[in-house]
């Protein structure tokens, strides 16, 4: 019996599923990992960019807040309406404010802080800004005639109390105001021009003279109220005069009152100059407020522009001297022979220009009421 070999039939080919399912699983991952990275990335980069605008928003508004920090007191009488200052840049905590600040009218003042971070890729940098309003606290003006005293005053000689409003500054300050008193006191009749309460020649304004009862209360205000600058011992004796170091003004000497009418570093130095006793201005000039707790005398030429308050009296002796704003005398110490008095040589002269620059030249910054300032983008 003959065998055959046997023969095998193939069986049909299937496809393996093991590879492509791999792929799949794999492709599934991949895409998986990559939106899940690509959703980090996004995540993160909203938490830098968020994190970049809130340092911006903070170094902007701090940018704003340090004008009251580094405001500087000439700013007040030298920059004029419509100018600006700045940039001023402050480094704030990784962010960056720059800021400009411009004088809107004779007491305001608006700010523009930009506030910058994230260093300088365009995606992560951010900017915000802001814009503040800032006022200057300027004191009522305390002044009803060019002299005013307590109790009495003498003009004799060559003196002049003059009420009318001196135009020696009119190019920076505009037209003078209207006349006011020449002298002020409780009794008219202590107010002695040659002859007491008599008219003469020496007082002029409008009226000459004014009955008021008020200035013991005003000089005493006035001193409460004023924070000095430069502090000078009892019976101080001074020929004040500008002080410039290289191109700047001076501030530390207590010689140096400021420069009236002159156009150099000192011109808008507007010092206050306290002293417990007396004060003799020995000839020099000066300018700001003075506030003494005893006399200020006034000779050999001396001249002061603004404020004088003195808690005794106010006197020009050997030589003279001017007073160009106004004063203001307490008359604390009562005797017959104890009084104001402008002799030969001696003048009180009105000036509303004079009087408006020192108290702007003492005026602090304030943030205005309400919101004081606001985001502009």
């Amino acid at each position: 019996m003959t065998r055959h070999p046997s023969t095998r039939v193939p069986s049909p080919a299937r496809p393996g599923l093991a590879l492509p399912a791999a792929v799949f699983v794999v492709a599934v991952i991949t895409l998986f990992i990559a939106g899940s990275a690509f959703a980090t990335a996004r995540e993160a980069g909203v938490a830098v960019g968020t994190l970049a605008q809130r340092v911006a928003l903070e170094a902007a508004e701090y940018g704003a807040a340090a004008v009251l920090r580094d405001w500087d007191p000439a700013w007040n009488v030298g920059i004029p309406v419509g100018q600006s200052l700045g940039p001023f840049v402050h480094a704030v905590r990784g962010g960056t404010a720059r800021v400009r600040l411009t004088r809107t009218g004779a007491t305001t003042w608006w700010a523009v802080s930009e506030g910058t971070a994230g260093g300088t890729i365009a995606r992560r940098m951010a900017r915000r800004t802001v814009g503040a309003t800032f006022r200057l606290d300027l004191a009522a003006d305390p002044v009803v005639a060019a002299l005013a005293v307590a109790d009495s005053a003498r003009v004799s000689g060559s003196g002049i109390v003059a009420g009318a409003d001196s135009v020696e500054l009119a190019t920076t300050c505009g037209p003078g105001a209207a006349s006011i008193a020449g002298v002020a006191s409780p009794d008219t009749t202590r107010t002695c021009d040659g002859t007491c309460g008599a008219a003469g020649l020496r007082i002029t304004g409008t009226p000459a003279r004014l009955a008021d009862s008020t200035v013991a209360a005003r000089v005493a205000s006035l001193r409460a109220a004023l924070a000095p600058d430069i502090v000078l011992g009892a019976g101080a004796v001074v020929t004040p005069g500008p002080v410039v170091a290289g191109a700047t003004c001076d501030a530390i000497s207590p010689s140096n009152w400021g420069d009236p009418g002159g156009t150099g570093a000192c011109a808008n130095r507007m010092p206050v100059i306290s002293a417990p006793g007396d004060i003799t201005i020995r000839g020099g000039i000066g300018q700001g407020i003075i506030i003494a707790g005893g006399d200020v005398v006034l000779e050999q030429g001396a001249v002061f522009a603004g404020l004088v308050v003195a808690q005794d009296d106010i006197v020009t002796g050997s030589g003279g001297g001017t007073i160009l704003g106004a004063a203001l005398a307490g008359d604390a110490r009562a005797g017959s022979a104890d009084h104001s008095h402008i002799g030969d040589g001696g003048m009180v002269r009105r000036s509303s220009c004079r009087l408006r620059r020192a108290r702007l030249g003492v005026a602090s910054p304030a943030r205005v009421l309400q919101r004081w300032w606001a985001e502009l983008g």
